[in-house]
């Protein structure tokens, strides 16, 4: 089975789908072990079972799987050796029939559990309202037209509440008809017990006496004020959010930022929701957070009031690791507070840590121009599997579409009319591992949850080397889309007694529908003897390689309290310390001569790969914000291997006006469709339209000539009926592009030597630049070179075969 086949099946991509039987081997392959998976897939239709054929290792907790060995009704399990009797199983009309979990196609198979969950899912609004000027007129009252609209796009029955915020955070009451709210000091930080005095629930258990009590009569009286089924409420929220005013208090607009409690809105918001759920409850759902501006007091603060006062740098960062925390001086000074930044990490990762606990996740839908502190908010929703949408403003197209893209629905079967929201609710991924294989960890938009010791055998699949969330084999999701994917890295060990090794994840979910569900993805890779390099090298996926290097070294760029920061020049050593390992390894040339050098076609394209990754913005902080650096990286530790290999080297097409419409001499077919062409500065032409997709952009970007054309009006004329076509069809795939992505990408419409032509420059590969010829004048003739110090590709890789060929094998 090929990489891409495995992972419309399974979801699943692997680096080495073959792995030397020595561990030994396998350390002097260079490329760590390590899969990306996809939990809920949907390239391939799955198997869906009743619960009675989910059989289960007694020692392990396994699950049957087609790899099992069966003999004499007696199952031995592949991940412990233990043996199991294998039940047996009979159809309709009694006849006795193989278990369906030994079909060898259902290596994927999901299974009714026979439990649902308690409540249905929740949503809950934190809404900003710290607005002034024009952005009342605008940016407010679009926000609320587009929370209005998200009512109708709920799922029925689902539970909401409503917290508003600006200086003070307001709890809105659902069942009250004149509109009564709870307000609370936004520079205070509260506790749980505080919450609870305040609002009522001290005295009251958090379910009725009656345990037999199911949904929504679990929640108690003073909880249904502030959470109740969306049906029931719809009119009364949507008169709360049109009677939203501006949370404004007087201030000096030319000197002092608005007065936002932003991190003390999410903490009551938590809170709330926990005092509402108490322990018992474990409910999927959302936090969605609608965030204008910076937070300014209370809880969280980013910066203070003072706008003589900027906010953290990348800079500031780095110089932050050195320093201790420290109370917020209220020194009148042009410095940034690093006081604020170490505080802020520590508040938002207690956050965290509650709405794990409660299995909810928090949604960022971020509209400003300014940097509003997401840099120190992140981890919420990293940890919990959130999403973020950043834009200028809640009028923008990008955030009104993300945000109606954020409830799409997906039908299950055709035949039933129910539809459900594409996602699933308060997760946990476990994983299992034969014997020869240790769990390093995971990244990605998950959180470690303790080592299960009541099961031994999962004491020995632990690796002392810990990677991202590790030290465990189970992780909480809480939420989970099609595109939400996970890197996990395993440990080689020897193997010399063994033909194959074998992986199984269990995902635990919560289906939109309320059933508690199992999705369990079984994994057989081959071991290859340490010198048959053939069918070792046939194992490499330098797609998914790239993808786990990315994420573990863009890792250690991401703030963590209590080690230090790594720096973007170390992150760059070490990625080509990796490319000179790997070409030593896996090339073949001879000692000292540079022009023997060769890498086959399954490694090729690995050092291409990772030129781009050093240029990337995951990695080059250069010209980017703390905020834009943090949205990139998070989408880019959340989304598939497709969409990461696209932020990592963009895809370029090209239509040409001298060929567009012309006949081929062979088939006699008319060529109007784009050319794909390299990512670089070799394919500017003057007669060229390019369409430049970054995943987080799409531009186009019109030649000189063709800019000068559409000036003239040539396409409005009958006679150039054929211009008109070629203008139009670069914008016809542009809007194919947008059409399924999430969130939507800024569109860039350019003309060369225009200012936002800048943002092609900055992607293309610059082996035609000012460097490389001196005397040429920029225009000049049909070249374009790109202005810029970076080095260029063939260089790069020059240097890099350089240093390889010097060393022995």
């Amino acid at each position: 089975m090929d990489f891409e086949s495995r992972e419309d099946k399974d979801g699943i991509r692997l680096s080495w789908s073959s792995l030397p039987k020595s561990k030994l081997q396998h350390q002097r392959n260079v490329i760590p072990m390590g899969s990306l998976y996809t939990p809920l897939n949907n390239k391939s239709d799955i198997q869906l079972l009743d619960q009675n054929c989910m059989i289960t290792c007694r020692s392990c907790r396994s699950i049957l799987n087609p790899y099992v060995i069966v003999k004499n009704e007696i199952w031995t399990c592949q991940i412990c050796g233990f043996t199991n009797q294998l039940p047996p199983v009979f159809d309709a009309e009694g006849q006795r029939v193989i278990q369906p979990s030994l079909n060898p196609e259902l290596t994927t198979v999901e299974y009714k559990t026979g439990r649902s969950s308690t409540l249905a899912p929740i949503f809950f609004y934190v809404v900003d309202t710290c607005f002034e000027e024009n952005d009342i007129e605008v940016s407010f009252k679009q926000l609320k037209e587009s929370l209005i609209l998200s009512l109708s796009l709920l799922p029925e029955g689902a539970l909401v509440g409503f917290i508003s915020y600006g200086k003070h955070v307001r709890i809105h009451n659902l069942v009250a008809n004149d509109n009564i709210s709870y307000t609370f000091n936004g520079s205070k930080t509260y506790n749980l017990e505080q919450i609870q005095s305040s609002l009522g629930f001290l005295g009251l258990k958090s379910t009725p006496k009656n345990d037999n009590s199911i949904g929504f009569d679990r929640i108690s009286s003073i909880g249904k004020r502030f959470l109740q089924p969306v049906s029931i409420v719809e009119y009364q929220l949507t008169s709360i959010i049109k009677n939203l005013v501006p949370n404004v208090l007087p201030h000096k607009e030319a000197r002092e930022r608005l007065n936002r409690s932003s991190g003390s809105a999410l903490n009551i918001a938590t809170l709330l929701l926990k005092a509402i759920l108490g322990n018992t409850h474990a409910v999927g759902g959302h936090i969605l957070a609608f965030i204008a501006g910076v937070c300014t007091s209370g809880p969280g603060q980013i910066v203070s009031k003072e706008l003589k006062e900027p906010l953290r740098s990348h800079y500031d960062i780095i110089k932050s690791q050195n320093t201790k925390i420290q109370a917020p001086s209220t020194s009148s000074k042009t410095k940034s507070n690093l006081s604020f930044l170490k505080n802020a990490k520590k508040f938002y990762s207690e956050i965290t840590q509650r709405l794990v606990n409660l299995g909810l996740s928090c949604n960022y839908f971020i509209g400003s121009y300014d940097q509003v502190g997401l840099y120190e908010m992140d981890e919420v929703c990293l940890k919990t599997g959130g999403l973020i949408v950043m834009s200028d403003s809640f009028s923008t197209a990008i955030f009104k579409q993300s945000f109606g893209k954020f409830f799409k629905r997906q039908r299950e079967d055709e035949e039933i009319e129910n539809d459900y929201l594409d996602m699933g609710f308060n997760a946990t991924l476990e994983i299992k591992t034969s014997t020869d294989l240790k769990i390093q960890g995971l990244i990605g938009n998950a959180t470690s949850l303790p080592l299960n010791k009541s099961v031994p055998v999962n004491d020995r699949m632990i690796s002392q080397k810990s990677i991202g969330e590790g030290n465990t084999n189970s992780w909480k999701l809480c939420n989970v889309n099609p595109q939400s994917t996970y890197a996990i890295y395993f440990d080689k060990l020897d193997s010399l007694a063994l033909a194959s090794t074998f992986i199984q994840f269990l995902f635990h979910y919560q289906h939109p529908c309320g059933e508690m569900r199992l999705r369990v993805t079984t994994l057989c890779i081959n071991l290859v003897p340490d010198l048959d390099e053939a069918n070792l090298e046939l194992g490499f996926d330098q797609e998914a390689a790239l993808v786990l290097i990315a994420r573990q070294y863009i890792n250690k760029l991401q703030w963590n309290l209590g080690q230090r920061l790594s720096t973007e020049a170390e992150v760059v050593k070490q990625l080509d310390q990796i490319l000179i390992e790997f070409c030593t390894k896996f090339a073949t040339y001879t000692v000292g001569m540079i022009d023997s050098f060769r890498l086959s076609q399954k490694f090729a394209l690995f050092p291409q790969f990772l030129y781009h990754l050093r240029r990337s913005p995951f990695i080059n902080v250069f010209n980017s914000s703390p905020d834009e650096t943090s949205y990139v990286r998070h989408i880019f530790m959340h989304d598939d291997l497709a969409n990461s290999l696209l932020m990592i080297q963009p895809t370029l097409l090209s239509y040409d006006v001298n060929t567009w419409g012309s006949t081929t001499e062979e088939t006699n077919e008319i060529l109007n469709e784009p050319e794909p062409v390299l990512l670089d500065s070799l394919s500017l032409g003057h007669s060229k339209i390019l369409l430049l997709d970054t995943f987080f952009q799409i531009l186009i970007y019109h030649g000189s000539q063709i800019a000068d054309w559409r000036k003239a009006g040539y396409h409005e004329q009958e006679e150039y009926a054929y211009f008109k076509d070629f203008l139009e069809a670069p914008k016809k795939e542009a809007m194919l592009l947008l059409m399924d992505r999430f969130p939507l990408p800024r569109f860039i419409d350019c003309d060369e030597g225009g200012s936002q032509a800048r943002f092609l420059m900055a992607k293309l590969n610059p082996s035609t630049s000012y460097a490389t010829n001196v005397n040429h004048f920029y225009g000049f003739g049909d070249r374009s070179d790109v202005f810029t110090d970076d080095i260029s590709l063939s260089s790069y890789l020059d240097h890099i075969t350089r240093i390889a060929v010097m060393k022995s094998k």
